[in-house]
Order: structure tokens, then C-alpha cells, then sequence
């Protein structure tokens, strides 16, 4: 028999090697595991045309989505505001009935009484 090196990897380093690659120790991974692959940034020009956007665009589209958003916020403040409207309406309502109530078997004890 020759010596030819085994197809499976004998140490726990050969496997991380096998597996994920080298990571180099400059540009280490921030959690510490060194069996990570190192990612890089997203490079746009490689992006299909299709999918890419100039910072023009990407600007009017944030302009447009904040836009949205104040106005979804003014929405829902309005529908906010009319529901407290009307509960205040209801509590103001319930408590005049409560007074009225009270009134009426004050009146009537002191019918009673006389």
C-alpha cells in the first residue's frame, strides 16, 4: 500500500478548510469563528442592469416612502383622534345619565319622605 492521503480530512482544521475555506486573520470576523467564509460587500456593478438604480433614484424613492409614511401617520392620528372624540362623547354621556339617575331617586326619597 502507498501512502496516499485519506479522502477525509483526519483534523478538525483539515474539515474547516475543506468546508468553508481560509479566512484570513486581518479582515477577522467580528464573532470570533474563524470557520466562517468572509463576505463582501455587494458590488452594483455586477447587479443586472435591470435591478440597478442610480443614487437619484434610490433618493426619490426614500423621498416617496417618507411621504407615505407621513401620510399613513396623519391617517391614522385622524382615526386616532375621532376614536377618543367619541369615547369622550360616551363617558360625558354616562355620566349625565349616571347624574340624572341619581337625581331622580334623590326626588323620589324625598317624595316618599314627605
Amino acid at each position: 500500500m502507498s501512502a496516499e492521503p485519506s479522502p477525509i480530512p483526519t483534523r478538525p482544521t483539515d474539515i474547516k478548510v475543506a468546508v468553508g475555506g481560509v479566512v484570513d486573520r486581518v479582515n477577522k470576523r467580528v464573532s470570533g469563528k474563524s470557520w466562517k467564509l468572509a463576505k463582501a460587500p455587494t458590488r452594483r456593478a455586477q447587479m443586472p442592469k435591470a435591478l440597478r438604480r442610480s443614487w437619484d433614484q434610490r433618493l426619490e424613492e426614500r423621498k416617496n416612502t417618507e411621504i407615505v409614511k407621513t401620510l399613513q401617520k396623519e391617517m391614522k392620528d385622524e382615526k386616532k383622534a375621532e376614536k377618543d372624540r367619541k369615547r369622550q362623547i360616551t363617558i360625558e354621556r354616562q355620566k349625565i345619565k349616571a347624574e340624572k339617575e341619581r337625581l331622580e331617586q334623590l326626588a323620589a326619597k324625598t317624595t316618599m319622605n314627605l
